[in-house]
């Protein structure tokens, strides 16, 4: 997409598509990523993404290293080992969620308190960067802890391959306590808010993912050929893919879109489900009709937002 005469201009299959405003709904999360250390790997070893993942049946033989502790990585190393598969977590530092409180979904209490309305400058990381999404079960509680507990050998973050073995950091301990401060931190807000607003919500119980002691090994390396290690699933998030626009002062050096709550700095164009582009609400489910209505109220009026 290029722009001239303040027109924004679109190549098609049918032909060029003008317009003087352009609303780019692709999101910003369609494509892999993955770390650099990742070519460090021999290939011999299967290496997918967690979006490839389908099921066990599908990697070949032998243990799986999950690389990555959020929502993904949690979950996938779950179904992996509930296979029967031996399991291997490099782990992050990563938020968590419990997915039931005080009678509730965890993410009804978090719409209802106001913790997704969070602003984005209030979110970022002091590196720029914005944090990942906490590890969240589909339908119960998954923890660093519990996963331990089923089997799944726990590691610190992967920091590549060094003489034939897989190196690890030494901050397993740390990546569980910040999972566990995170959960804390979310639950006393809802608490806060039950109580401002009076709610007759049940009490607080303790949720036993969160309670379980976890099965700490962790050792600094392993090495690959007595590993057993067939396959690799990369839970490293995901990025947006923007190359397609060629308009300068639209894309940042790291190919991502320069904006202000999705409002693009270049007039007429904008950007629909970027992650945490306002709010925490951003780029998921629950803040789609709230983004919507803005953007096309915007555009109806015919002025800046």
């Amino acid at each position: 997409m290029t722009r001239d005469n303040g027109l924004f201009r679109a190549e098609t299959p049918h032909g060029a598509l003008r317009a003087r405003n352009v609303v780019i709904a692709t999101g910003s999360l369609n494509c892999p990523k993955r770390p650099p250390e990742s070519a460090e790997l021999p290939t011999t070893l299967r290496q997918l993404d967690s979006s490839a993942y389908r099921n066990a049946a599908e990697l070949e033989r032998g243990a799986v290293l999950v690389v990555g502790s959020g929502q993904s990585g949690g979950q996938i190393a779950e179904d992996l080992a509930l296979a029967g598969r031996p399991v291997l977590l490099a782990t992050s530092r990563v938020g968590r969620l419990v997915r039931h409180y005080r009678g509730g979904d965890i993410f009804n209490w978090m719409t209802l308190s106001g913790y997704l309305d969070m602003p984005r400058r209030e979110i970022i990381l002091p590196s720029g960067k914005l944090p990942p999404r906490g590890l969240l079960g589909a339908t119960h509680t998954i923890s660093l802890q519990s996963l331990s507990a089923q089997g799944v050998v726990l590691l610190g973050r992967f920091l590549g391959v060094r003489n034939g073995s897989l190196v690890f950091g030494d901050n397993l301990d740390e990546h569980i306590s910040f999972a566990d401060e995170s959960s804390a931190n979310v639950k006393r807000f809802i608490d806060d808010c039950i109580g401002r607003a009076g709610l007759n919500a049940p009490p607080a119980e303790d949720d036993p993912a969160e309670m379980i002691a976890p099965r700490l090994a962790s050792p600094p390396k392993i090495e690959l050929a007595t590993s057993g290690i067939g396959s690799v699933i990369w839970c490293t998030g995901f990025r947006g893919d923007f190359r397609w626009i060629k308009i300068p002062d639209t894309i940042d050096d790291d190919g991502q879109p320069i904006h202000e709550d999705g409002i693009g700095f270049v007039p007429g164009l904008y950007f629909s489900g970027l992650d945490f582009a306002s709010t925490r609400k951003s780029g998921i489910i629950a803040g789609v009709a709230e983004e919507a209505a803005r953007l096309v109220n915007h555009l109806a009026r015919g002025s800046a937002i």
